[in-house]
């Protein structure tokens, strides 16, 4: 049983050693003036930009705003390419 949580451990390691790298390197490719026009005409139809500054807010990481737009993305069914959505969270 050691073994097999030994190995789970270091794949998670692995996995996240990997994919943070590429991730990171695909947000400082986004395009900001893009990422504005994207956020003025898909975002603010369902929040105003009070959901940045507010107390309680949850997205605290480029990470965690990436997912939140990847969320929304897919959820609203706004069929926007990576591309769009590096643009965005830059």
């Amino acid at each position: 049983m050691k073994r097999i949580s030994t190995f789970a451990s270091l794949a998670t390691v692995l996995a996240v050693t990997l994919f943070q790298p590429v991730q990171a390197q695909s947000l400082l490719l986004g395009d900001a003036a893009k990422g504005k026009t994207l956020h003025d005409s898909q975002c603010t139809g369902c929040h105003d930009t009070g959901v940045y500054t507010r107390k309680n807010r949850r997205i605290k990481t480029v990470e965690g705003l990436l997912a939140q737009v990847q969320t929304c993305n897919s959820r609203l069914k706004k069929d926007l390419g990576n591309d769009e959505i590096n643009d965005l969270v830059k």
